[in-house]
């Protein structure tokens, strides 16, 4: 009775134990339950990538990896599936980048906002929503080791022809000829060191010199200040000179214009005034034979002209008489 009492507590303490492990996984895979599916989009590698892998939004850990694909439409891009809670604040102007985790090698997803496209991306795995992964930080690093790389080879190639035989003799050479002139220049310097010696000595005179030419041009400055008034009467005078001389160019060219108004009037005035004499010496003949008459006609002033005498041919003709 006892070993079957002990089987029957062996049986419950099993079913009890399998209930409280099936809870604990229920427990600890209730947040699957709260969580929304997103797209990420990459044409870079992904090494290193695995399901369940961590997904974070700006170093916070929302969801996992839940599955890694090719795009069979385009297989040059690698779909990503990922699971993260819902409400995470995730916008059109999220991407999305691979960063390593310590140094096992493997990776996780960071997903950062720049904050250019505030709008919410609602949770989908179409085309159009689909979150752009960016080239992983490591695969930047390894692309930069490789043109480092690149330049310290070329940099290597070019010491290699720098220091080829031909041009180390050129630069033993050039670094003779510096040795040469470095020697000429000792023998200058010591050559000068007497003048340099001297230089205090001729800075001294140098000084006096500077004082007596400003104490010079102290004493000329008022000379200067009268000249400059000279000169500015000087300057005002031709001005006034000038102004009258241009006046006067004025009244010549009036003159002038005037001279030749009053030819060309004259001009036009001398036909006039000869026919003008012309009929003033005529009235003047003709009032002259009229006095002429009167005087000796009085008469006529009263009873007017008398008869013209008949003429040869009319009545009353008669010859003069003739004197003996």
């Amino acid at each position: 009775m006892e070993s079957r009492a002990h089987a029957i507590v062996a049986g419950l303490f099993t079913v009890l134990l399998g209930i409280g492990v099936i809870l604990a996984a229920l427990w600890f895979s209730r947040e699957d339950y709260d969580r929304v599916t997103y797209m990420l989009e990459s044409k870079y590698s992904v090494s290193g990538l695995n399901p369940q892998a961590a997904v974070r939004l700006r170093g916070v850990q929302i969801g996992k990896v839940q599955n890694i694909e090719f795009d069979y439409e385009d297989p040059s891009l690698i779909l990503i599936t990922i699971l993260v809670k819902g409400g995470s604040r995730i916008t059109r102007g999220t991407s999305a980048q691979l960063g390593a985790q310590g140094i096992t090698g493997t990776s996780y997803v960071m997903l950062e906002d720049d904050g250019k496209q505030p709008e919410f991306l609602p949770p989908s795995t179409d085309k159009e929503n689909r979150i752009k992964v960016k080239r992983a930080l490591f695969d930047e690093i390894a692309n930069s080791g490789q043109d480092i790389l690149f330049q310290v080879n070329r940099v290597g190639k070019q010491l290699e022809t720098l220091l080829s035989e031909p041009n180390q003799e050129k630069l033993i050479g050039a670094i003779g000829a510096m040795r040469s002139m470095s020697e000429r220049i000792d023998v200058l310097a010591k050559a000068l060191e007497p003048g340099a010696k001297n230089l205090p000595a001729l800075a001294g005179d140098a000084r006096k010199t500077m004082a007596s030419a400003d104490a010079a041009l102290r004493d000329l400055a008022p000379a200067l200040q009268e000249a400059k008034t000279a000169l500015a009467s000087i300057d005002k005078l031709a001005r006034e000179y000038a102004q009258r001389a241009d006046a006067l160019e004025r009244v010549a060219k009036s003159a002038e214009q005037v001279g030749s108004a009053t030819q060309n009037a004259a001009g036009d005035l001398t036909p006039r005034a000869n026919a003008l004499l012309d009929e003033l010496a005529r009235n003047s003949r003709n009032l002259d034979r009229l006095l002429s008459e009167l005087n000796e006609r009085p008469a006529g002033l009263v009873f007017g002209r008398p008869p013209a005498r008949p003429g040869p041919g009319e009545p009353g003709y008669s010859e003069p008489a003739r004197s003996k």
